[in-house]
């Protein structure tokens, strides 16, 4: 028998712990709304003490840099006369150090750093040429700082991000050409390497310079290791970094957690459980830690114990929605619905605005059949977030169990539309084109598929059902082959855990058995074949799907062995019975007719179903 599409009963799990890469947080100047640093003004008042006085106010005030810049301005003020054919361009400085203290914008900041540059060329003494490399490095270090601040801005324009990026580097050239030992500066240059376009060799080598220069900082140096881990390519060369900023700065929560989740993707559970059990010693309240240790502790199968911290913290803190969420999850796991259950409303009574819950509890009565309770679950999450994908989808998953094929297409369509390039929603909505009679659009949708895949062996398989339901055997049966082949290739890469695709590996050897079987067409059935493909799905079923033993009696009963063929009807008779097949009725057709010493002989021809889908109620922004 040919083994119907079914809707999938949920969506396709995915790798959700992902090493991003972990940000290094420097040092940045108070800004005002214009996105310039905030200094005070100049205000000339004829006396050099206010203004002296007021410039101190202001290095009181700024960032790391502007320190420097502040004693730079009072050893300007201060400094002994000096002669003039060794400070020719003492005028130029001067003009840079009184600009550079109303300096509001980029423009400001890059004359600042042109008068600097020539007063240098002029001539200055060794003490005010230190004093113009030092003003000079900290003004192109803060323009490129305001340069970087407008890239979030400009993403979707790649010229301006290309142009900014490249203004910041030049003035990150001369911050660090003037102070070699700048090393936010080179910091910020391997930020910009990193950003498309860049390359990951001078990223790292920039980063190291900084590594080096704050060696007598371990705080600022962890942060520095942070970013270079985020920057290596094998995941062992980023275990080190991040283990080496731990070490240089235990107290980097950002560096552990971003161990953790490294570990976590990694498969690491039991590094990732020790580290996380480790922050939570110094901070109860670390929310990421506390996650990370029940994902740890279950991905380890260690429920219990998963459930047992849980209870724990839902004991010093009632009234944490979230800890009851988590906890329900470690239950259906366990698959105590009853106590999933209680906790979920626990925690929908907490925060009745908890999307999370509600989408997790409609999962619990999905799987109870309660399609009712779920669809009210999932109309409740959507009228809180109605651009939620994740409760969009099983809107679609829940109507698609209860047979209302019309709104889950129509859920679908709104997916695919959001997100093009989602192969299993592609594939999903055309399983649901072909359940609602629509095999010609599931089709088209399919052909689409596999131009942008062509190694989508489910694609393959979906398409030859459709073909199939509109009797287009011989191109059927090219799908089916396509998609074995693929599906073989696959089984053969995962060794251990091929068990897993077993369902889907003995229903396309099924189907494709079924059709040799049973065409009406001459030319196209194969009984050797399809008997060899039957035997081998039944093996792989273990000889209980009562779909598969039918096709396996089709087989027997197209060589004429109608005495195989009885004996194997007869026993997908009595397994359809047991689970309450619903294609019992044409399993007991079958069994009929190799009593009458005949062969099953099936076409199917679906008439295209031409009804409008009726559109969703909600719509997704895209």
């Amino acid at each position: 028998m040919l083994q119907k599409p079914e809707p999938t009963s949920a969506p396709p799990r995915r790798s959700t712990t992902q090493f991003a890469g972990a940000r290094v947080r420097m040092d940045h100047a108070r800004r005002d709304s214009n996105g310039a640093a905030e200094h005070s003004r100049w205000t000339p008042c004829g006396r050099r003490y206010k203004q002296l006085k007021e410039t101190m106010v202001m290095v009181s005030r700024a960032r790391r840099w502007t320190e420097t810049l502040g004693w730079l301005v009072l050893a300007i003020a201060l400094s002994a006369p000096v002669a003039a054919v060794e400070n020719e361009g003492q005028d130029k400085l001067d003009q840079a150090t009184d600009l550079k203290l109303t300096a509001r914008t980029p423009q400001d900041l890059a004359k600042v750093v042109e008068l600097c540059e020539e007063a240098i060329a002029e001539g200055l003494d060794e003490g005010n040429t230190k004093i113009a490399k030092q003003l000079l490095a900290a003004s192109a270090l803060q323009r490129a700082q305001i340069m970087v601040q407008q890239l979030p801005r400009v993403a979707r324009n790649p010229r301006l991000v290309r142009q900014l990026r490249q203004e910041a580097m030049r003035d990150l050239k001369k911050a660090v050409d003037a102070n070699p030992e700048l090393a936010e500066a080179f910091l910020l240059m391997a930020q910009l390497e990193r950003l498309p376009g860049g390359n990951s060799d001078a990223a790292l080598g920039y980063v190291n310079k900084a590594i080096e220069l704050l060696k007598d900082s371990p705080v600022d140096q962890a942060k520095a290791l942070l970013l270079r881990a985020a920057l290596r390519e094998s995941n062992e060369d980023k275990l080190k970094d991040l283990a080496e900023a731990i070490a240089t700065d235990p107290t980097n929560t950002d560096a552990w957690q971003a161990r953790i989740a490294l570990q976590m993707a990694m498969g690491k559970l039991a590094e990732a459980l020790e580290d996380a059990k480790k922050i939570l010693e110094e901070d109860e309240e670390n929310m990421f830690a506390l996650q990370a240790a029940i994902q740890s502790l279950l991905g380890l199968d260690k429920v219990d114990e998963a459930i047992e911290l849980l209870t724990a913290r839902i004991k010093k803190d009632p009234d944490n929605g979230a800890l009851y969420r988590v906890r329900a999850s470690a239950y259906l796991m366990q698959e105590k619905f009853d106590e999933a259950l209680a906790d979920l409303d626990k925690a929908i009574e907490l925060d009745e605005n908890d999307v999370a819950a509600l989408v997790m509890r409609a999962k619990v009565h999905f799987e109870r059949e309660d399609y009712d309770q779920a669809n009210h679950d999932i109309s409740t999450a959507l009228l809180i977030e109605p651009n939620n994908i994740e409760a969009v989808l099983w809107r679609a998953i829940i109507a698609g169990a209860d047979k209302r094929y019309s709104d889950a297409i129509a859920d679908m369509e709104m997916l695919v539309r959001a997100d093009p390039s989602n192969e299993a929603w592609i594939m999903q909505l055309a399983s649901y084109y072909q359940l609602d009679n629509r095999p010609r659009k599931a089709i088209q949708l399919l052909d689409e598929l596999i131009k942008q895949d062509p190694d989508a062996w489910r694609a393959y398989r979906l398409r030859g059902d459709a073909k199939l339901a509109i009797s287009e055997h011989v191109s059927a049966i090219k799908d089916y082959e396509k998609a074995i082949e693929l599906l073989e290739k696959e089984r053969a890469e995962l060794g251990d855990e091929v068990i897993e695709s077993d369902g889907d590996y003995s229903g396309l050897l099924n189907n494709l058995a079924w059709v040799l079987a049973t065409s009406p067409k001459d030319e196209i059935r194969d009984g050797k074949r399809a008997l060899e493909l039957a035997l081998k799905a039944a093996e792989v079923s273990n000889y209980e799907a009562p779909h598969i033993l039918s096709t396996l009696a089709a087989a027997y009963a197209e060589l004429g062995d109608f005495e195989n063929a009885r004996k194997w009807s007869a026993k997908a008779v009595e397994l359809g019975e047991l689970e309450g097949n619903e294609q019992l009725e044409q399993l007991k057709q079958e069994l009929e007719s190799y009593k009458q010493n005949k062969p099953w002989r099936e076409e199917q021809n679906v008439e295209e179903n031409q009804r409008p889908v009726v559109s969703a109620a909600e719509v997704i922004d895209t």
